[in-house]
């Protein structure tokens, strides 16, 4: 059987034993691929493993993935029938499941080699999949969770190019603004579209140890100098570079009016991908840049936001060895192949060098080799709802409903009254 290349069983009785135990089960396994060439190739994936374990069978629970992350996924986890899988985020997700005794300790499981097929920044002290010492989630994308996607042939018919600094952003969107197009979509009646974007630019110009002192309530964010990032936010919203509707929008939508060519840029992760061959026009013509250069004299001028993204095994699941099956199944070579290649950037090592990766996902692979800092979206490293409201005065500032000095006072008020840590 092709799910035991390597493991010590031997003899026709052993692997009648193995056979006979991975026999008759239903493995429950919950996520938010709901369409898209991602959920094409897990269920790719899925179909092949059942064919090579007869007598086994996944059973999916999929959400839509605002549904997901909001109720479905802590519906699942607290139900009296638990996943044997879920989708994760690195990072605090995890670390709360971990504390909640979600999360089951895999660090046994990839005693046997599987932790070396890995790249080795997977299972390092910041990736989010490990606490102290214990690997708790099987990575099997490295999301960049903003990167700016632009259609090239509105950027053509104006004569823009990909701009270099912050200034030249910002002249882009008023040629855009002046010539009647929609400089920027965005669909942030959830708030993280925008919020990370917001994120990523504050940790361009915030020094690192008071961006970290703000979300971690050890200072206002006034005092960690919180005011110019949202400056920036104001002088879009200012440049006319937002769609009037995006508080209500929702990210999805986004995402499709974008592909119908209804605007020029959309700012939102490396997931988009995924996506083109059900939403985008025929003929449609992107790249992507990264936020562009707004302080060189800063650390991190050219950082990359972005996480890890992948499986958890429930530590309560009702199959557990199926279940470490499937996830050693899903991050083999060959199958972590097929899943890069429907818009994923892999952890596994050497799957990016066999991978057939589309142009937008080879740039963003190029992005991250020149990245000179891997930054982490607030909610998935801070307490949820500093970062989301870290995420609302970003979008006060971006739908020009409240000024910047505004929305930082909001701001400090709103996270002054929470509890702290």
């Amino acid at each position: 059987m092709k799910l035991f290349t390597g493991l010590a069983i031997t003899g026709a009785m052993a692997l009648l034993a193995a056979t006979t135990a991975l026999a008759d089960v239903e493995i429950r396994i919950t996520h938010p691929m709901s369409s898209g060439a991602g959920k094409e190739a897990f269920d790719t994936i899925v179909a092949a493993f059942e064919a090579a374990n007869p007598g086994v069978t996944v059973k999916q629970i999929v959400f839509d993935d605002d549904i997901y992350s909001d109720t479905g996924l802590i519906t699942q986890l607290q139900s009296n029938e638990v996943p044997d899988i879920y989708f994760q985020w690195a990072g605090y997700p995890v670390q709360r499941d971990v504390e909640a005794g979600y999360a089951y300790d895999l660090s046994a499981a990839m005693s046997d080699g599987w932790k070396d097929t890995f790249i080795e920044s997977a299972f390092s002290p910041g990736s989010g999949t490990a606490f102290d010492g214990k690997i708790y989630m099987v990575p099997i994308s490295l999301d960049v969770t903003n990167t700016i996607w632009y259609n090239k042939t509105i950027f053509a018919e104006n004569g823009l190019v990909p701009p270099a600094t912050w200034d030249d952003f910002l002249a882009l969107v008023k040629v855009l603004a002046a010539a009647g197009e929609t400089p920027i979509v965005t669909g942030n009646n959830e708030l993280w579209p925008l919020g990370n974007w917001a994120s990523h630019i504050a940790a361009r110009t915030v020094p690192s140890a008071e961006y970290d002192a703000a979300f971690r309530q050890q200072k206002t964010f006034a005092e960690a100098g919180f005011l110019k990032p949202l400056e920036l936010m104001q002088g879009l919203a200012e440049a006319g570079a937002f769609n009037k509707d995006m508080q209500g929008l929702g990210a999805d939508p986004a995402m499709a009016a974008f592909f119908q060519e209804a605007a020029a840029m959309h700012p939102i992760g490396s997931w988009l991908v995924g996506s083109e061959g059900d939403l985008a026009v025929e003929g449609f013509d992107y790249g992507q840049f990264d936020t562009p250069v707004i302080d060189p004299a800063m650390n991190g001028s050219k950082s990359v936001i972005g996480t890890m993204t992948g499986f958890v095994q429930h530590a309560k699941a009702a199959h557990p060895a199926e279940a470490t099956a499937f996830l050693k199944f899903l991050t083999s070579q060959d199958e972590a192949v097929r899943w890069a290649q429907s818009g994923a950037i892999s952890p596994v090592e050497g799957v990016a060098e066999k991978a057939n990766l589309s142009p937008q996902m080879k740039g963003m692979a190029d992005m991250l080799a020149g990245a000179d800092a891997m930054v982490s979206p607030p909610d998935t490293t801070y307490p949820v709802p500093v970062a989301e409201a870290y995420y609302q005065a970003a979008a006060y500032a971006a739908s020009g409903e409240k000024s910047a000095a505004d929305a930082l006072t909001w701001l400090d008020e709103t996270v002054g009254a929470m509890p702290k840590p």
